[in-house]
């Protein structure tokens, strides 16, 4: 049996981090819910939703870069020669995204669908203020998502724990890997998710033991959007091995706001205090 490849790789760049709190991201939406983006870096649509346009605030759409980000990256592969044969995605939009970017960017969005599996959602610590809700295989189907609408996942929306600890975390990562390992006994896996995920899908895989919480939150700081592990074996007695990154970095500058009325007003020196006052308040904020 040949070796077997998988890849996982983390979302682009989200609505919610990068506008964080200026307000154009959800108030690009009026009180009857109509859409109009105030940047050129939000979507210039959005799906429709069944549980209303208010879902978004916690189930967060890509950016326009973020986007593009993904269909470059899905064009790097291509470039490799990195053949996929079966491709998962968290449930979070900005995954489902993601993923249709690096189809499209591979030259494979017509021959290949995309199975949705709950248990590759981030760790549930981080939504403990509300029970994400996602948008059902199904309607994303019906929408016009390549998505394998008949897919049995390993765990639903509902087995996820809005207790979970770290140590949960990592099992439940390690327990989707080795259903979707199971089910894919042959080609490549492309694993569209978090953060974390480069960590958590395939720190057990490898051999290596959960990590400390600092060591932990040190790598998910490090760990860009659209980065991207792979693992290689699996081909006889099972072993796999970290195999680094299957293609370049993707670096990129921080494009910040550009503010028209700096070329206008009278009163530069306020402009430039409210400014400042706006950046001390982000990064306490952060």
């Amino acid at each position: 049996m040949p070796e077997r490849r998988v890849f996982v790789i983390r979302h682009g760049e989200r609505c919610d981090f990068a506008f964080g709190k200026s307000g154009l991201w959800m108030n690009s939406f009026d009180s009857r819910g109509r859409y109009r983006p105030l940047d050129i870096n939000l979507p210039r649509n959005l799906p429709k939703r069944p549980d209303g346009w208010q879902g978004f605030a916690a189930d967060t759409p890509l950016t326009e870069i973020g986007y593009l980000q993904s269909k470059l990256t899905g064009r790097s592969f291509r470039d490799h020669n990195i053949e996929i044969s079966h491709v998962f995605s968290s449930p979070a939009l900005r995954c489902i995204q993601t993923t249709v970017g690096l189809l499209k960017g591979m030259g494979i969005d017509k021959k290949v669908n995309f199975s949705v599996e709950p248990s590759l959602f981030e760790w549930m610590t981080w939504a403990r203020y509300a029970r994400p809700c996602w948008i059902p295989p199904k309607e994303l189907k019906r929408l016009g998502y390549p998505v394998n609408d008949h897919y049995v996942p390993c765990f639903s929306d509902k087995d996820l724990r809005m207790d979970e600890t770290m140590q949960h975390f990592y099992q439940r990562s390690y327990a989707a890997m080795n259903k979707i390992l199971k089910e894919c006994p042959e080609g490549n896996i492309l694993i569209v998710a978090h953060g974390a995920s480069l960590e958590t899908c395939t720190r057990q895989l490898v051999g290596g033991e959960i990590r400390n919480s600092d060591d932990f939150y040190y790598l998910v700081q490090n760990t860009p959007y659209l980065a991207c592990i792979e693992i290689s074996g699996g081909s006889r007695n099972g072993s796999w091995n970290l195999s680094g990154s299957p293609i370049p970095s993707f670096s990129h500058t921080y494009n910040r706001p550009f503010d028209p009325l700096q070329l206008v007003t009278k009163d530069l020196a306020a402009l430039k205090r409210d400014k400042q006052e706006r950046d001390r308040n982000m990064r306490t904020t952060q």
